[in-house]
């Protein structure tokens, strides 16, 4: 490793400090990613019809969008319509109405206890 390299290592900006409400919903939102591959190739696999899977795929998208969001003070936000749009993915496949209120109430828990820890980390 020449210095430059060292130098260039080191000058790089340190990585910015997540908050407990942000990591609970980026997790939340990568396991629906993963829950909603598999219902799309259950879809596929069952219908043949490709406006579902696509229609899977762009909630995924939009998801991953919004996991990125979360890092403003607005993000939990977003995060709330996203879910919405995952329980509306229940008008195509039943099934994906009980998925969609499994991830809505682990998104409520972590949206209360995300917020319940960083009041106590602020209080002290």
């Amino acid at each position: 490793m020449s210095a430059d390299e060292k130098n260039a290592a080191a000058a790089k900006a340190p990585r910015r400090k997540r908050g407990v409400l942000e990591q609970l919903l980026t997790i939340v939102h990568w396991l629906e990613v993963l829950a909603l591959v598999f219902a799309a190739m259950a879809m596929w696999g069952v219908s043949r019809d490709w406006p579902q899977p696509l229609t899977v795929f762009g909630v995924m998208m939009v998801l991953v969008v919004v996991t990125r969001l979360l890092r403003f003070s607005w993000g939990w936000a977003a995060s709330l319509v996203s879910q919405a749009l995952v329980l509306s993915l229940g008008f195509m496949d039943f099934m994906l109405i009980v998925v969609g209120l499994i991830f809505f109430a682990m998104w409520v828990f972590c949206f209360i206890k995300g917020r319940q820890i960083e009041r106590q980390q602020r209080a002290g």
